[in-house]
């Protein structure tokens, strides 16, 4: 080994000792020096420790998941990933300036005014009921299953909020999600206008029955088992749109849907003409016509349709093409 090595091995197995040292001083409850109160980083994680020092300061991680910490001190800093899933603590210092944070399944219920954090923020099964006007998240922000049943003016949320199985019945005017957002199985009724999701976007068992004009979702839509009986204008959807088991009738004109298109079990009976779908399309619907222009980049599905029935694969195709429309394979039809 050469001497350069020889020195990094040392001063890591030094940091590795000074690091343990720390963390048993904090469990037995020994007063750490100040040297050792700005620590690197400091896995805490399922241990019996049930308080940290005044003045402590993690350049990067620091794990408390499972402790019995209540509280954290006012002037705590961590410069890297938080970690309080399953504890109890209730509140977080207002300057803790943590990159981002798991309170999965804590106590937390609540944050500080005009809290801010750079990545993920991960609330899902707390005791969360609110949260503070002005809430930035630079990341994700999961809400899943907590008793949050509104959301502040002034939320941003730079990656995908989930709201999966909470009591939100309505979306702020301003909201601003920059990922997906995710809100099946909520009590939601409505989408604000002008709404635009850069990711995809999550109906699923919703209460909504019809979408705002002027919808854009850059991702995928998800519709099934919504009441949702019209889809809007103009709408456009670059991932897969899925209607399964809707109360849709028909397709709007100029429809595009980037990904596949799933209209299986729903109640569509024609589509539009010129409908482009970038990837499948799946039939199996009582449609007994196709469009003029019809394009789908991937294949078409017709199982046990009327249109199977009556038809073979080659005079499908034929249909299409004649029209100027084309299509990748047809699955579900006869040869003959």
């Amino acid at each position: 080994m050469n001497p350069s090595s020889l020195r990094i091995s040392l001063v890591s197995l030094l940091n590795e000792i000074s690091l343990d040292q720390v963390k048993d001083k904090l469990i037995n409850g020994v007063p750490l020096t100040p040297e050792e109160l700005n620590v690197r980083t400091l896995d805490l994680s399922n241990t019996d420790i049930t308080s940290l020092p005044p003045g402590l300061k993690v350049k990067g991680n620091l794990d408390l998941e499972g402790t019995k910490i209540t509280a954290l001190p006012d002037d705590l800093k961590v410069s890297g990933f938080l970690n309080i899933r399953n504890t109890e603590i209730t509140s977080l210092p207002g300057d803790l300036g943590a990159r981002s944070i798991n309170a999965a399944g804590s106590a937390l219920a609540s944050l500080p005014d005009n809290f801010e954090v750079n990545g993920n923020l991960y609330l899902g099964k707390s005791k969360i009921t609110a949260l503070p006007d002005n809430l930035k998240v630079g990341g994700d922000l999961d809400l899943w299953n907590t008793e949050i049943t509104s959301l502040p003016t002034g939320l941003r949320v730079g990656g995908s909020l989930d709201l999966r199985s909470t009591e939100i019945t309505s979306l702020p005017d301003d909201l601003e999600v920059g990922g997906s957002l995710n809100l099946w199985n909520t009590e939601i009724t409505s989408l604000p206008a002008g709404l635009r999701v850069d990711g995809s976007l999550d109906l699923r068992s919703t209460k909504i029955t019809e979408l705002p004009a002027g919808l854009r979702v850059d991702g995928d839509l998800n519709l099934w088992n919504t009441k949702i009986t019209e889809l809007p204008a103009g709408l456009r959807v670059g991932g897969d749109l899925d209607l399964w088991n809707t109360e849709i009738t028909k397709l709007p004109t100029g429809l595009r849907v980037g990904g596949s298109l799933n209209l299986r079990n729903s109640k569509i009976t024609s589509l539009p003409d010129n409908l482009q779908v970038g990837g499948d399309l799946d039939l199996s619907t009582q449609i007994t016509k196709l469009p003029t222009g019809l394009r789908v980049s991937g294949d078409l599905y017709l199982r046990d349709t009327p249109l199977a029935k009556k038809y073979s694969k080659d005079q499908i195709r034929k249909m299409i093409e004649d029209t100027g429309g084309k299509v990748g394979a047809i699955r579900g039809a006869n040869r003959i």
